[in-house]
């Protein structure tokens, strides 16, 4: 008989600890290698497809060099207008995502230490998001 997949190895590669122990930086870099995995976390503008990006880093925004169009990292996604950081919204996809039986809104807004309100909107987007 085989071994269930949340008692593997492979389900332990996202650890809460590890996501919080990297920092903001890390998880920055981890949300553009998502959005982005074709060319490695480099940009691609979602307006003209064009490759080729300039880098605001003091916004953490990029600027296409072919239509000008700004975008962030978070454009056209479920996290498109968030305020949370992004180890938060980091956190928020392991908690989700490893918890067997899902996790109520109360105990992911103790967990994040966020309001209930913003943890329901929160999971609402995750959940719509995974059963697409």
């Amino acid at each position: 008989m085989a071994q269930h997949f949340l008692l593997s190895a492979a389900a332990r590669t996202l650890s809460l600890r590890a996501i919080y122990k990297a920092g903001e930086d890390a998880a920055y870099e981890t949300f553009c290698k998502m959005r982005w995995p074709e060319t490695n976390g480099e940009a691609v503008c979602p307006k003209c497809g064009c490759c080729e990006t300039y880098s605001i880093t003091t916004r953490r925004k990029f600027k296409c060099k072919g239509c000008g169009h700004q975008f962030s990292v978070t454009s056209g996604t479920i996290f498109a207008s968030r305020k949370m950081a992004f180890v938060d919204l980091l956190a928020a996809i392991c908690i989700t995502i490893n918890a067997a039986k899902g996790v109520s809104m109360l105990q992911l807004s103790r967990d994040l230490d966020c309001q209930y309100k913003t943890a329901f909107v929160l999971a609402h987007k995750l959940r719509e998001a995974m059963a697409l």
